[in-house]
């Protein structure tokens, strides 16, 4: 009984967060791959993240990384520093995100903000949507409204990969 209450009024927190992912106000533009200063990187906890962070600092060597780690219930924090987790728990009544840190790392504006989660779930479509990134980034999913999709992408390091391809190719508009 005690779980069907906790999973209802976790509901109840998800659809109030949904419904404030309206996103803020903010400049877009596309830069070029040697125009970005600063990156926000966006993923859900798994067992290949620091493979996938190696990879994408090694994409963007000069660049300072500003990471988020989304932990749904029962994932392990990472073992790199300078990482915002975020869990569930961090939630509040009325879709209130009580962890400072991410309130603070998403009013932050940066160059590049790339979401490297492959499932959409309420709390990363809440950082995509209220990001102050001038560029948005990740693989092309249900619910993720993106200045950049990355389409016809198998993995997060194929992802990185075309990504950055792409960026290659692109003229500061």
């Amino acid at each position: 009984m005690k779980q069907i209450i906790h999973k209802i009024f976790h509901r109840m927190k998800q659809d109030s967060l949904a419904k404030k992912t309206a996103g803020k106000r903010r400049t877009k533009q596309y830069p070029d791959l040697h125009a970005v200063k600063s990156c926000l990187v966006v993923w859900c906890a798994n067992d290949r993240q620091e493979e996938y962070l190696k990879h994408l600092k090694k994409k963007l060597p000069q660049v300072k990384l500003d990471k988020i780690c989304f932990l749904p219930e029962g994932s392990p924090a990472p073992s790199f520093r300078d990482v915002v987790c975020v869990k569930e728990e961090e939630l509040g009544f009325g879709g209130k995100i009580l962890n400072e840190e991410l309130l603070a790392l998403l009013d932050k504006e940066c160059d590049l903000l790339v979401d490297l989660s492959e499932e959409s779930n309420v709390m990363i479509d809440y950082i995509l949507g209220n990001s102050q990134a001038k560029c948005k980034a990740g693989m092309k999913k249900e619910n993720f409204d993106a200045d950049l999709m990355i389409d016809g992408v198998t993995g997060v390091s194929e992802l990185i990969d075309k990504l950055f391809e792409v960026l290659a190719k692109l003229k500061k508009y």
